[in-house]
């Protein structure tokens, strides 16, 4: 993805410039400014629209031959919306349209509620247990009770993937209590276990390098590309 420069607009809020002019001890730091922008995909020429946030952040060094310090400031943006959605990893063609769908939903929310996030992904495993079968009720006095999750989870035939799967259902949790706060890179960290779990279930890589391989030899170099 590129950044089309020509569409990026940068304002400062008004919030921002009435705390500039009221305070003597102001900082540049405390600029905050509303993004909005394109990119587009070097390969398919998708654009991508993005509105975000951001604030000049002091990145400073010292100079030795000038014996001084030299104050310079970058300003840092953070996406709280992007559309199309940008899938943040790979999820095999083979899963569940159902699953797909709910992980699709999580990345839209990745942007701009990390809680609600953290939801969607939990809920793609209460999903993807519906479409591998595992048992969902059991039967107390004669009732239909539903078996929690993470019991679910551990009846999973597949012990190979099953710590992976309940460590995403302690993130999917953890979005449930405001006061546990989640953090970027627990998301992150959580998309890269649903990911190899679905690689796992889904996606045959022995298969896939076979096919790799197959192509670059009837070509006799590198493989031909959509």
């Amino acid at each position: 993805m590129q950044l089309v420069k020509d569409k990026f607009i940068s304002e400062e809020t008004q919030e921002s410039k009435d705390y500039r002019s009221k305070n003597d001890d102001w900082e540049v730091e405390w600029i905050e400014l509303n993004i909005s922008g394109q990119l587009q995909c070097k390969n398919c020429n998708e654009f991508v629209f993005f509105l975000a946030t951001g604030n000049p952040q002091e990145n400073g060094y010292y100079d030795h031959e000038l014996d001084d310090y030299i104050s310079e400031y970058e300003t840092y943006f953070s996406p709280t919306y992007v559309h199309p959605t940008i899938s943040l990893f790979e999820i095999p063609e083979n899963c569940p349209e159902l699953v797909s769908e709910e992980i699709t939903a999580s990345f839209k929310l990745f942007w701009c509620d990390l809680e609600s996030c953290a939801n969607k992904i939990r809920m793609s495993l209460e999903i993807l247990m519906d479409e591998l079968k595992v048992k969902k009720y059991s039967v107390r006095s004669g009732k239909r009770v539903p078996i929690a999750l993470h019991h679910r989870i551990e009846k999973f035939p597949k012990k190979e993937i099953t710590d992976i799967l309940l460590a995403i259902k302690w993130i999917g949790n953890t979005g449930s209590h405001k006061s546990k706060n989640l953090e970027t890179i627990d998301i992150v960290e959580t998309y890269s276990l649903l990911e190899f779990a679905l690689q796992k279930l889904y996606k045959d890589t022995e298969k896939e390098i076979k096919k790799i391989a197959k192509e670059i030899n009837s070509r006799k170099g590198t493989r031909k590309r959509k």
